[in-house]
């Protein structure tokens, strides 16, 4: 793994605000996690990085619904704003779409810790850029970090589809790309790099869960996926674990979850899916459901160029 580089110090530069946002559905008759994901926290800060608002619950859960039950320190950073074709094709105002999914990882995480719906919101520079920082009120313990760089569908973005493959691939620095939801700075390969070292400055986690940085040959991933769990691997810092999760290739894996650790996972992505009009139902979402994967890389990745779609 790479060492962390010195870099600017992460600082709060907005003032802090109360979101309170309420749930849809009828808590009362949802049984909690709280029998299943029972036990002591585990020490240490546990910092995920995601490609996308969902790929959490989805691909590294339900550990991390254990972990967030549990009251572990635990950070969740979400790379893309995860805004795909959203008023493209269909009249969904994409900034719109944008706050929805954030209200839904929101939303499903106060649920698993079995406190209210409400957050305290801040910015924070991290390198060349700022990211959006949301910590749980009732468990400041949980956070949440939305960096907002334009997601691979998106053909709005700087130079089209793949923008964070694209950065991915040239080390060189001649790409750069906006961020969607906060545009002011065109962003190179080095700056993303920058922003996640100066959050694991921050944060100082002694694990990091990433998505899988490597899929096996023929079993193709969201290019997102594997973009972010690059970046993530050549961001971590020596003495640090790191643990990928495999993603859509699960789905021909087989189901490997307890009943009870998967009706959990339901429920929770349940919680997220009624914010996400694109979240869909059917054979994909229940074999993801209903598995996970994980493994360790045990070599940093070179920046290879990636096929986006």
């Amino acid at each position: 793994m790479r060492g962390v580089r010195s870099v600017g110090g992460v600082v709060a530069v907005a003032a802090v605000v109360a979101l309170v946002l309420p749930l849809v559905l009828p808590l009362a008759r949802i049984p909690g996690p709280e029998k299943l994901l029972s036990g002591r926290a585990p020490e240490g800060l546990y910092l995920q990085v995601a490609a996308h608002p969902d790929d959490d619950l989805l691909f590294m859960s339900p550990d991390l619904l254990k972990l967030v039950a549990r009251g572990a320190r635990t950070v969740t950073i979400y790379l893309t704003a995860g805004e795909g074709m959203a008023g493209i094709r269909d009249g969904h105002l994409p900034r719109r779409y944008v706050a929805d999914r954030q209200r839904g990882v929101r939303a499903a995480y106060a649920w698993v810790a079995g406190v209210r719906d409400r957050w305290r919101h801040e910015l924070m520079a991290a390198g060349r850029t700022q990211v959006e920082v949301d910590t749980l009120t009732d468990l400041p313990r949980v956070q949440l970090v939305f960096a907002g760089l334009p997601d691979g569908g998106d053909p709005r973005a700087d130079g089209g589809r793949g923008a964070l493959t694209r950065l991915w691939a040239d080390p060189g620095g001649r790409t750069c790309v906006r961020a969607f939801v906060r545009r002011a700075t065109c962003l190179s390969h080095d700056d993303v790099l920058d922003m996640l070292r100066a959050l694991v400055r921050a944060f100082r986690p002694s694990v990091l869960n990433t998505l899988d940085p490597a899929p096996p040959l023929g079993a193709a991933d969201h290019p997102d996926h594997v973009a972010a769990a690059r970046f993530a691997a050549a961001a971590a810092p020596e003495g640090v674990e790191v643990i990928a999760y495999r993603g859509y290739p699960i789905q021909f894996l087989p189901p490997n979850l307890h009943p009870a650790e998967r009706e959990v996972k339901r429920k929770a992505f349940a919680i997220y899916r009624q914010y996400d009009y694109r979240a869909g139902t059917g054979r994909r979402y229940d074999a993801w459901l209903e598995r996970m994967y994980r493994h360790r890389p045990d070599k940093p990745i070179a920046p290879t160029p990636l096929s986006s779609r």
